[in-house]
This record gives C-alpha cells, structure tokens and sequence, in this order.
C-alpha cells in the first residue's frame, strides 16, 4: 500500500498538491456518446486509455502502444515488480479544441489551464503539438510523473521530478521499437525538444548553473522551458556518467523524503568536487550524439612536477586528467608530437598537435592540443581552454592540476585514432 504523502503534480509551470493517491479522484466517467456528438473518439492500449479531437493518423492512433512500450522500461529502471502493473491504467486527453472538453468536464477541475501537459494521478492531459516527436515526449514525460507518484510514493524535488520526466521522455521511437534516456544524435531527430540549444546558449552568454543552483530548482512556482532543459542536463549527466550513475540510480529510492538533496549530499559527499568539476565540463561540451563514456572525466593522483616526464593522451576521448600538479608561480615547458587521425564529415584528416587549420571546432583548428588548469578558484575553465599545440609555455596563477585533449566534437571521437606525447619540464621557481 502506498504510503501517503503531499505530492507534487505538474506539467509546464503547473504545480498542484494532492494528498494521498488514494485521495486521488477517480479518473473521470467520459459520457462516450455526447464525446463522440463532439469528435471526440477513444484510442485504447493496456496502460492507456487516450481520448482525443485530434484527427486519425499513424503518429496519434500507436501512443497507446507507445506509452504501454515505456511502462516496462519505467519499471525496471525504478525497480517495480511487473505484476504490480499489471492492472495499472491511465486515463489521457489528447486535446486541440480545449472547449469541446470543458463543455463535458474532461479538464481537470485543479488546473484547466495547464500549458502543453499536466498528471494528476492517473489522468494525464495533453496540448496537441505539431511535432509528432514532441507529442510523444510529452506523453512519456507526463506518464513518468504518473508512473512514479503512483508506484514510487512520490516524485522527489522539482530538479529530480522534471529530470527525470524529461530524461524518461527522451526517447527513440523505430519500428515499434521504444528507447528511453537517449541523447539524441541530431536535432532534426527531436523538433521542438531545444534542451541542447539551451543550454548551449546559456553558457555562451555566461548564464551556465552550478549543480547547487540547479537542484534549487523548484516546481512549486511557473518554469521556464531553460529550467526544464537544466532539469533534464543534471539528471543525463549523473544518469550517464559511468562513474557515477550507479549511485545516482540509488536516489529514486529516496523520492519521499523531505531531505532528498541533503541525501544526494551525502551520497556523493566523497566525490562532490569532482562532480561539480565534470559538471562543468559537460555543460560547456554538451551537443548531439555527445559521447558519455568518452567524454567522461577520470581522475587520478597528481603530484608537483620535479624534472621533465611525459604522458600519453588519447585522442578518441575527451579531458584527461594528467597525473600532474603544477605549483603557483612556476613556468612549465610543455611539448606535444605525434600523428594521429581525427575524422571529419566522414573523413579522415592526418594530423599533429597543432591542428587542422583548414577545419575548426568551437573557435580552435580541428586536433589542436588543449588544456585546461584545475585549481579550486577556476572551476569553469573548460569555457575557455588554453591552445597548446606542438609546444607552450603555463605559469599557473594557483596550484593546478592539468589536463588535456585533442580538439574534436564530443559527438565524432569514436572514429579518430593515434594518440599525442605530451612532455613537460619545471622551469623555473616561484614563490
């Protein structure tokens, strides 16, 4: 029995409290034959039972068979028993014509005016939408919500709720085939979804958020469609990360309670520098078909450089931590060699530590060397990389640890090949 609770229930900037889902109203009886006088018709799958004015075609009659293609996917990824959803039903309304609904009282008395989408329970409604991509993301979105206040007691803080119904409803829908939690390869694969450009726009202009300002987001007030796309960016970052998504699968158990991100705190109290450093990363490279695993960050222990020594770095993955600190006030020489392949629409192009300057990727030439110094003021270095190419000279302002990559898009890395010698030598003392 599921226990009771104040809930958060949403769509859009809509928040409404209900009490217990067993206060819950029943979903509404639909008088089928004054709905039908209206062109209003029924679409019935398992799970879901969807009333709409929206005219027949492939793309509105199959999300019955969509939303009952995610129910198992919500449920072994939040760890419900499939025999408990075995008679779960939700009742939705796919609405153009907002008035032929109000006139049968198929809106929700809480929230008549929910833009796009909005649950309560087990009813769930729907703004018609030009994209067929986008309706169903809104449909996956609103039945997270109902999926996890339904089988999961609650739905966490407004971050942890939107997150995850926006990263649930990222999907990929193929030959009746559904995938959930998918970076999307390109844009032309989700029109009207814009979570990528939002954020890249953000950091452009120097508006990024931190991880503490994103878990402050709150759905008990209106949100902006920026804080859905750092709802979503925080809860792909933590879900992807193959360091730390196991972890962040543990939090779902933790939806009820009232100190949930003090729990996250904790949970990843040892780490918490390191996340808010990959953070960082992240945000600033985030883009279509970006590579998680590649463009994971893997620390490792510095130590002061005393006398000249190398390290290898790959060029098929993103930052790497070098196992180098540089001190305060200190000059290094660092040099770079060796030749490598880095792909370009489709095409291999030779290169060398200095780059391809026929080609360039976010201002820099395809392939140049890169590096970023970490220290504890500079935390949002990866804005703004040094170019080091085939030999330069850093005297760190703060004690740093450095690290380095090849310039390529966070998307391509997979195909590129080699690797480049990276040298270093002290010289030169500060204070």
């Amino acid at each position: 029995m599921l226990r009771t609770f104040l809930a958060i229930l949403l769509l859009s900037g809509a928040t409404i409290y209900a009490q217990s889902p067993a206060d819950w109203p029943a979903p509404r009886e639909v008088d089928r034959t004054r709905a039908a006088a209206v062109g209003i018709r029924e679409i019935t799958g398992k799970h879901l039972r969807l009333l709409t004015d929206v005219p027949a075609s492939p793309a509105v009659d199959e999300l019955p068979q969509v939303f009952d293609a995610a129910v198992p996917i919500w449920a072994e990824y939040f760890h419900v028993p499939l025999e408990k959803l075995e008679n779960w039903q939700v009742q939705g309304f796919l609405i153009q014509d907002r008035a032929k609904f109000a006139a049968l009282g198929l809106l929700s008395e809480r929230n008549p005016d929910f833009i796009n989408g909005y649950a309560l329970g087990n009813e769930l409604w729907l703004e018609e939408q030009p994209s067929d991509y986008y309706r169903r993301h809104l449909l996956l979105h609103e039945g997270t919500h109902s999926f996890m206040l339904s089988f999961l007691g609650a739905a966490g803080p407004g971050w942890y709720m939107e997150g995850m119904a926006e990263l649930l409803g990222t999907h990929r829908w193929q030959d009746q085939q559904l995938e959930l939690r998918v970076l999307p390869a390109n844009k032309e694969d989700v029109p009207m979804w814009g979570r990528i450009k939002i954020i890249r726009e953000a950091v452009a202009e120097g508006k990024s958020l931190s991880l503490g300002e994103v878990m402050a987001i709150s759905n008990r007030e209106a949100l902006s469609v920026d804080a859905y796309a750092w709802c979503w960016a925080l809860t792909k970052f933590l879900d992807s990360h193959p360091r730390h998504g196991e972890k962040f699968h543990k939090l779902a158990a933790q939806v009820n309670k009232p100190d949930f991100n003090k729990r996250v705190h904790k949970l990843f109290h040892q780490e918490w520098t390191d996340l808010e450093f990959e953070w960082e990363a992240f945000i600033v490279a985030i883009d279509y078909g970006y590579a998680t695993k590649r463009m994971a960050i893997v620390p490792t222990l510095a130590t002061p450089v005393a006398e000249p020594t190398t390290t290898t770095i790959a060029v098929d993955r993103g930052w790497q931590a070098t196992p180098w600190l540089l001190r305060k006030g200190r000059q290094y020489n660092l040099t770079a060699a060796g030749r490598y392949q880095i792909f370009h629409d489709a095409e291999p192009w030779p290169c060398e530590p200095a780059g391809v300057t026929l080609c360039y990727h976010d201002g820099q030439p395809l392939g140049i060397l890169l590096a970023v110094l970490r220290s504890e003021k500079n935390p949002d270095e990866f804005a703004k990389p040094l170019s080091l190419g085939l030999a330069a000279a850093i005297t760190p302002t703060e004690d740093s640890v450095l690290y380095l990559r090849v310039n390529d898009s966070p998307a391509k890395l997979s195909d590129n090949q080699g690797a480049v010698e990276v040298r270093i030598a002290p010289i030169s003392v500060g204070d």
